[in-house]
This record gives C-alpha cells, structure tokens and sequence, in this order.
C-alpha cells in the first residue's frame, strides 16, 4: 500500500481565495476598462488578459499584493495601450472623452477601483504629489476654473451605479468553473471540507476534555491559610535593586525637541516673538508712528520753549539703545548659528536653570499654542538677515509710543483676517505681497515650499506684480504647473521670463 501525504493547507485553500478575490474585483474591472478605453469590446478583451495573468501570478504574489498587482495588469493590459480607433462614452461620461489617458486613469483608480491615494499613485508608478497633480487635473471644473464639485459627485455616482446593475462577465464565471476543475483534478488531495469537520471534531474534543479538568481538585490550598487574618496570606517583597542609570538633568534638556527654540527664547527680542506685527508694522504701520513720532518731538520743543531749560536730546537717546539694541541682534544671531548641542554645553549653571524653567514652562503650554510659537519662531529663523534687522527697527520705534498708541497698532493688526496676518510671517516684502501671490503659494506640499519661498524673495518688485497678475489668470488646476515653470527657470531670467508671459512682444 502507498502511503499518501497530505496537502499543505496553503495550497488547499489558494483557489477558495483567489475565486473569491476575483469575484470582488470582476465588475469593477470591467467598468474601469470599459471606461478608460472608450470601448466595451477593448475593456472586455483587456480584463480577460489581466484575469489570465493574474491566476498564474497570485500563487507568487503575497495576498496583501493582490489588489495593486490585479490592477497594474490590468492597465498594462494591450487593449488599454493601444486606444481604439473610435472610443466613445454613455451619457453621464461625457467628462472622460476630456481629458488625456493619465488623468482619466488616475481618476478611475479613485471612483470605479476605489483604491488609497497610496496604492494608486504605486498602481500607476508614480509618486503621491504627481498623483494628487494628476487627479486635480482631472477633475471636472467650471468655466472659470473653479472645481465643480456637483458633476464630480455625479460622475462618481453615475460609475458605482454602472457596478451594481453590471451582470457577472463571462470571464468570471469561467473562474470558477475553472478553479473547481482544477481542485478536483488534483491527484492524491483530500477534499478541504473534510479535513475542517476533522478539525472541528478534535476543537470540540479538546474543549470538553478541559472543561472536565477545571473540576478536578489539581493542587491544595496553601498551608496557614486558614489561621491567617482575613484568610489573606502576605509575604514581604524583598528589597529592590537600585536602577542601573537614570536620565541626567543636562540628557532631558539635550534630547527636547524645542531645545533650539529654548535656548533662542533666552536671548529673543520683540520682533522675534511676533515677527508678523512686526513685519506688518515696518509696512503700514510706520506712516502712523512716524506721526506720532512729530507730534513728540513738537511737543518736546514746546516744553523746552516753556521751561527755558534744555531737554536731554531724543535722538541720541535712540541712538544709544538702537546700538545697544544691533549688538544684542548680532550676538543672538551668532549664538542661534551654533549647533544646540555646543550652546548647551557652553551655559553656566546659573543659565542651565534658567533653561530648565523654561523648558518647564514650554512643556505646560497648550498643544496649539506651542504649535503657534514654533511657526513663528521658524518664520523668523527663515527671514534674511537684512529683514531682521529692519523689525528689530521697528520693534524699539513701536516700544517707543505711548501705551494707548502701542494698543491702536495692536487693535489695527488683530483686526486683519487670518490668513493675511498668517501671510505677514513672510516678512515685511513677501508680507505686503501675499494677498495677490496668495493663490499660488497657498496649499503647497511641504517639500516644495522653501524653495519657491526662496525664489520670490529673489525677484524685484515688477517681477512679483508680474507674478501675481499671472497667478490671477491662472485657474486653480493649472498653478501647480505654473509653480514647476518658475522654478525651472534660471533664476536671473525669472523676471524676464514673467514680463513675457504678462505682455508678450
């Protein structure tokens, strides 16, 4: 007699699995094909070709893969490449004949796959910016350039109406046709529903058997038990063993992650706290100090007039503190230059403690408003060092006022709508011209921010007005576009290439 081995369960219950993953995925591929091409034949013949591929690759592919790998076969299926030679779409999808193959495959991966931003952007082998890049192009708009958000929602309806009521394809019928066939035209295999009642036997025999164990008295109850008062025995634990280290006070302050902006808070001045008040006062709120500033010095030689006697003289007095002042901003500048670690090590106990408070206090701010500090400490870490210089100017003239004018230019600045004074941490140059460049530097992905920051810094006054009057005429769809343009160029043709693109010769 020859002995039988048994099956590998893996292997037993591959097909039960792989049937049921097509069965899931049969309808929503064959819309998407018929959509993306244009062609129910062309669909139809693709989704066969991606089924065929697919039953020979699941076996070698983890099921976690599944999905993404089912639907780059399926548009790396030749019927997709190669687009039919009159495609044409039902009513309700008249938007997809619109737009090119890419972003009519980006946006089908979304409403008829219904995958992940993740898996789509890996699906069609692509990074997720260039995919979200994709999708906003995409996506059906108005006239003026606006997102149409109705015929987006009714597209998406008009696609998963178009699963439901799509009868089972022929293709996967044959599936599990085939599937059943293979399964039974293996040799030598026991069928999978027996060895699971086998299995369900033996969990219902072990279950009893420890059912009736629990019944039997396995060990005694502990000695003194009863002579103990309240029935509670206790035993002393023995001494603990001293800790093998513990954090030092100078490892927590080096391992903050806010010790940069810790150490900078010790030497931060008043236009470092509130760059953006002060960023919008340099811009409209000297025309007013300024005045002030006249009306004080009148006021001064009335008094001097009056009195007879001489009044010590104001602008030395400014001189003085704004000398004062520019040698404290070098040596603040030249300290936050240095690596947070070094400038650790360099304070004295005296200041060590000083930053230990600090830390402390840090520590029990609010969430969002730790947040808010760090953003402008950032921004004025990010500000050129010219910039710096003229708010710490206009930070000792404002300290200057009186305090009912301090609170005036206050009022005026809280009084701005949010994102405009949120623009003012740009500084006083791009400050003044972030509400016309507000369109195109708003919402842009993190990695791509700095260096188109740096960019507008480097263009002149014309070449900014020219930029704004181009991000005007430009629909949202399209800035990002315009963004990779600016950048691309060299940047001393930046301004002439803008000049063109405004009024062409």
């Amino acid at each position: 007699m020859t002995s039988r081995s048994l099956p590998d369960p893996a292997e037993a219950t591959a097909p039960t699995a792989l049937g049921a993953f097509l069965r899931g995925v049969e309808r929503r591929g064959l819309v998407f094909a018929w959509l993306l091409s244009g062609s129910r034949e062309a669909g139809a013949e693709a989704l066969a070709w991606a089924l065929d591929r697919f039953r020979s690759e699941a076996g070698r592919t983890p099921f976690g893969d599944w999905s993404r790998r089912f639907w780059s076969l399926l548009l790396a299926a030749p019927g997709l490449r190669t687009p039919p030679a009159e495609p044409a779409w039902d009513p309700g999808f008249e938007w997809l004949s619109q737009i090119g193959h890419g972003p009519r495959a980006a946006l089908l991966l979304r409403l008829v796959a219904g995958l992940a931003e993740s898996d789509a952007a890996s699906v069609l082998g692509i990074a997720r910016p260039t995919y979200r890049l994709g999708l906003q192009r995409a996506l059906p708009h108005g006239a003026d350039g606006s997102a149409d958000v109705e015929a987006w929602q009714a597209l998406g309806r008009a696609a998963q109406e178009r699963v439901r009521k799509l009868p089972a394809p022929a293709v996967a019928r044959s599936t599990d046709a085939d599937l059943r066939r293979s399964d039974h035209a293996a040799p030598g295999r026991r069928s999978p529903a027996r060895g699971v009642r086998v299995a369900l036997w033996l969990v219902a025999l072990l279950t009893l058997l420890a059912l009736v164990a629990t019944f039997k008295p396995w060990s005694r109850l502990p000695a003194g038990l009863a002579e103990a008062p309240d029935a509670i025995l206790s035993e002393a634990l023995p001494e603990a063993e001293p800790p093998a280290g513990r954090y030092a006070e100078s490892d927590a302050l080096e391992l903050h992650p806010d010790l940069a902006l810790l150490l900078d808070a010790g030497n931060a001045d008043a236009a470092a706290a509130d760059p953006a008040f002060h960023a919008w006062l340099r811009v409209e709120g000297e025309a007013g100090m300024e005045g002030e500033a006249g009306a004080g010095a009148k006021g001064n030689a009335g008094e001097t007039a009056a009195t007879g006697g001489p009044l010590p003289d104001p602008a030395a007095a400014v001189a003085a503190a704004d000398a004062a002042a520019v040698a404290a901003a070098a040596r603040a500048d030249a300290a936050a230059a240095q690596p947070p670690a070094q400038r650790l090590a360099a304070l004295d106990p005296v200041a060590r403690r000083q930053l230990a408070q600090r830390r402390d206090a840090w520590d029990a701010l609010p969430h969002a408003e730790r947040g808010e500090r760090r953003e402008r400490w950032q921004a004025w870490r990010e500000l050129p060092a010219g910039e710096r210089a003229a708010l710490r100017a206009s930070a000792l003239r404002f300290a200057a006022l009186a305090p009912d004018e301090q609170a005036a230019l206050r009022a005026r600045f809280d009084a701005l709508d949010a994102s405009l004074r949120h623009g003012w941490l740009l500084g006083p140059d791009l400050g003044a011209d972030y509400p016309r460049l507000h369109p195109l530097v708003a919402q842009v992905p993190p990695d791509a921010r700095a260096a188109l920051i740096e960019a507008l810094r480097g263009l002149d006054a014309q070449a900014r007005e020219d930029l704004a009057v181009l991000a005007a005429r430009t629909p949202p769809q399209a800035r990002a576009g315009l963004r990779v343009e600016l950048l691309a160029t060299p940047p001393a043709q930046r301004g002439r290439w803008l000049r063109t693109r405004v009024s062409p010769p």
